[in-house]
């Protein structure tokens, strides 16, 4: 079984697959696979309802994994073909499904890279191979049909965007190079890495060569901030800060930088390393204790404590006390609302969960295998997406990507 195959098989494994999706997923895969679609290999479902897209995404992403094909779940909608290609694939296969006696799926396998027939073509324009399958509904079916299934309302990419084979420090996204679009920046083993939205390497600068703090941490710790188009980067192992500017597909070094922060941009605010230890101190207010990481943003501030609690401050309400939260959170913009993306404060779980905090009771949730260290915002657009750096059981990270059901 192949790695991204495997970790999909873990997230499908929270709840059972209905008998007929797994038939209908079979009935797809045997379609695209003989059509001999270049990969990696995009899935977009639209259904009547999220859990019913989600599951069935994911396992057709698992089956065509199991088939040799690399496969990434992406959201549905009018731009499925772009965020397909800035996730790295090449092919996409779009699908509708329709409930009633039968559970129909139709769609259309395309190339999604490059246009191989006019030059000046759009990549959607090229041939296309139609897909179909209907196979008997069963009552599980119906039941994600409804959304009363067991869909989280969050959906894990099958396969890791990368794997570093150290543990990560700090992990951000934003412009870096003017094109509109996100760089991913990870501190990871003594150097900055920016990778582009389908995980390619596109510069490295390392971080030996900075003064070594006097009282270094001995775990990876840091922070990472892109705000204008340059890259703040404070590592707990060196003194100062510096500044990073991408050019050319290298990193340039600019001023010296003010850090740690907590938070980003306008809403950053100064702080400290914790000498010889992985925390950080707030530089002002009365909450200064050596805290797991903190955010702030929009008026919002999260505090992350040692005992795996966490306060976060909204504006004009009182503080509330999150339980069970990890060093791996963050507040996020999430479909117009501010809530707190949390890992669980488990010291070493084989499997990590995210879950969604807001104003409500409902919390959406997500299986994660490894532990998750950092979380932060990835790319705006029709379905919400976010990055998360998690440390794996054999010493090393892998940067995943967790998307919002369609």
């Amino acid at each position: 079984m192949r790695p991204g195959t495997a970790l999909c098989a873990a997230l499908l494994a929270a709840a059972p697959v209905p008998a007929t999706l797994e038939v209908l997923s079979d009935q797809l895969r045997a379609q695209v696979v003989a059509a001999h679609p270049e990969p990696p290999v995009a899935v977009a479902v639209d259904a009547p309802s999220a859990p019913l897209a989600e599951t069935t995404a994911a396992l057709l992403a698992t089956r065509l994994g199991e088939a040799g094909l690399p496969a990434v779940v992406i959201g549905s909608g009018d731009d499925a073909a772009a965020r397909a290609r800035s996730a790295g694939a090449r092919s996409l296969v779009r699908l509708r499904l329709d409930v009633g006696a039968e559970v129909v799926g139709a769609g259309e396998l395309r190339s999604v890279w490059r246009n191989f027939w006019a030059g000046r073509t759009q990549p959607e324009g090229g041939p296309t191979r139609v897909l179909s399958a209907a196979v008997p509904v069963d009552r599980a079916t119906q039941l994600l049909a409804s959304g009363r299934g067991a869909g989280t309302g969050l959906v894990l990419d099958p396969a890791p965007l990368a794997r570093l084979p150290v543990r990560t420090a700090a992990l951000a996204t934003g412009d870096l190079d003017g094109d509109a679009r996100p760089e991913v920046a990870v501190l990871a083993g003594g150097e900055v890495v920016v990778l582009d939205g389908a995980g390619a390497v596109l510069a490295r600068h390392s971080l030996l060569d900075l003064p070594p703090s006097a009282a270094p941490a001995r775990e990876p710790f840091g922070t990472l901030c892109i705000s204008d188009g340059r890259l703040l980067v404070a590592w707990a192992r060196a003194e100062g800060a510096l500044t990073l500017r991408l050019q050319e597909r290298q990193l340039v070094r600019g001023p010296a930088a003010a850090a740690p922060t907590i938070g980003c941009g306008e809403w950053a605010e100064p702080a400290t390393f914790v000498p010889g230890a992985a925390r950080l101190l707030p530089a002002r207010g009365p909450d200064r204790e050596p805290l797991w990481g903190a955010d702030a943003r929009a008026g919002h501030r999260l505090l992350l404590l040692p005992d795996g609690t966490a306060r976060w401050f909204q504006p004009g309400s009182e503080v509330r006390v999150l339980r069970d939260v990890g060093a791996g959170a963050a507040l996020v913009s999430w479909r117009g609302e501010m809530r707190v993306a949390a890992s669980t404060a488990a010291a070493a779980p084989a499997e990590d969960r995210l879950r969604l905090v807001g104003a409500g009771p409902e919390e959406p949730s997500v299986a994660v295998p490894g532990r998750i260290l950092q979380v932060c915002a990835e790319a705006p657009g029709a379905v919400p997406a976010l990055l998360l750096g998690v440390w794996t059981a054999d010493g090393g990270s892998e940067l995943r990507v967790v998307r919002g059901a369609p």
